[in-house]
């Protein structure tokens, strides 16, 4: 009896070693997986060589007064903000409707931060992001949601902190009636660790004047749900958010203003970003992303995607827009019966590629739409062996203006630098001005 007790604890013992061993295969395959299919997007951003003497990257703005506040991330070399070498830190950087530097600050706590959106409230600008607190969140790549409250002058009025899993992050900002604002993002598990937690995927936080939480909800994979932007409605008593469910699986969910589910609608094959960007138009819902063109995963190739959803989330109009290997959508305005739509279109640059890297040419595009998704105009910028992108678009001081970062002569000082731009365009895609 005793020994036959002890080959079935020996072999209780050998199955979990086996399983054990089985999960973290599993783990290392799901990373590999994830870092494959998202490295293509952006992975370009922070691949600084040491040639580069500037590094600058823009994510958001808004217009007050005449005058842009931009956000994003910058490693200030060049700067009198604080330069610390091999980081890049949130940027806050305002700018006079002619273009003019007036002033930029940065975000120093930390490791690598980064400032994903800002938005007006009445005695300043609230802008979102995240930052690597401990030297732990830098070597896992995670991070803590960051809120930070300026005033007009770009001094700190208040930060505030969000950590629910491990990675947390806010991705955009939105400001209410009432003088309050919604902050959403995404919260889910550091790599390798496998599992489920009801609180993970995109997350949702309502908050009021004074800066005091409301509520907040979540909803998607613990692993790679995540809220990307949203569009608030508050007449309807509606807040429609977009962004990305599983792995590649675009998400439109609906709450009220209490933070209460109304419906949650799906859509595949999307690219591992998912829905990126949502506006109103006719009464209807306009959405942007990009859509993966094959279920292989090692089929790189991507389509820009705008879509067009009834308010209670019937799937109304798909159109997608090819341009070289990979194409996608991230901001969307809508003018003069017209949707305007701007991102970035990739290459395959077969002289850099190597065995275990594929190395892209970026350029940045314009589409605009009829109410029936006809194509109307389009433009690219592009220059070979640089980057560009095309971060937002919308209408300001009666121009549409586009914003974005690279190192392309076209936009920046020389081609060793990532640097930010902004220009006018006029409805049918031509630049007509650079800002900055």
């Amino acid at each position: 009896m005793k020994k036959e007790k002890k080959k079935q604890e020996t072999s209780k013992k050998m199955q979990k070693k086996r399983l054990n061993k089985v999960l973290k295969v599993i783990a290392i395959i799901c990373a590999i997986i994830l870092v494959a299919e998202g490295a293509f997007i952006f992975y370009q951003y922070y691949q600084r060589e040491q040639k580069k003497v500037y590094t600058t990257l823009t994510s958001s703005l808004t217009e007050k007064n005449g005058s842009y506040y931009l956000v994003g991330s910058s490693d200030f070399k060049g700067s009198k903000v604080g330069y610390q070498k091999g980081y890049q830190k949130a940027m806050l950087a305002k700018y006079s409707p002619e273009g003019k530097l007036l002033f930029e600050k940065g975000f120093l706590d930390g490791y690598n931060s980064i400032y994903n959106d800002i938005c007006a409230v009445e005695d300043g600008y609230i802008a979102v992001g995240q930052y690597e607190k401990t030297k732990t969140d830098h070597q896992e790549q995670t991070g803590t949601g960051l809120i930070v409250k300026y005033d007009k002058n770009g001094n700190v009025l208040e930060k505030k902190e969000v950590l629910v899993l491990a990675d947390t992050q806010f991705y955009a900002v939105k400001p209410l009636s009432d003088g309050g604002y919604l902050v959403l993002g995404q919260t889910i598990f550091e790599n390798m660790t496998l599992g489920f937690d009801e609180r993970g995927g995109g997350l949702l936080i309502r908050y009021s004047k004074e800066g005091k939480e409301l509520w907040r909800a979540n909803f998607g994979g613990s692993k790679s749900g995540t809220f990307n932007d949203a569009l608030v409605l508050e007449k309807e008593n509606a807040i429609y958010v977009v962004g990305k469910d599983a792995s590649r699986v675009g998400l439109l969910v609906k709450y009220d203003l209490n933070g209460k589910r109304i419906f949650v609608k799906n859509y595949e094959q999307t690219d591992t970003i998912g829905f990126s960007a949502i506006r109103a138009f006719n009464n209807e819902l306009v959405i942007v992303g990009s859509k993966k063109l094959s279920e292989d995963r090692d089929d790189y190739k991507t389509a820009a995607l705008l879509v067009k959803y009834s308010k209670d989330g019937k799937l109304l109009l798909e159109k997608t827009y090819q341009k070289n290997d990979m194409s996608r959508f991230n901001s969307i305005w809508i003018d003069d019966n017209r949707i305007h739509v701007v991102g970035h279109s990739a290459i395959l640059n077969k002289e850099k590629t190597t065995k275990t890297l594929r190395n892209f040419d970026y350029s940045g595009i314009y589409v605009s739409f009829d109410a029936t998704g006809k194509v109307l105009n389009s433009n690219e910028w592009k220059e070979k062996n640089q980057q560009t992108y095309f971060s937002k678009i919308l209408k300001t001081n009666n121009k549409l203006l586009v914003i974005g970062q690279s190192n392309a002569r076209l936009f920046a000082k020389n081609k060793k630098d990532m640097d930010i731009f902004a220009i006018t365009i006029d409805s049918k895609g031509k630049q007509q001005q650079q800002l900055f």
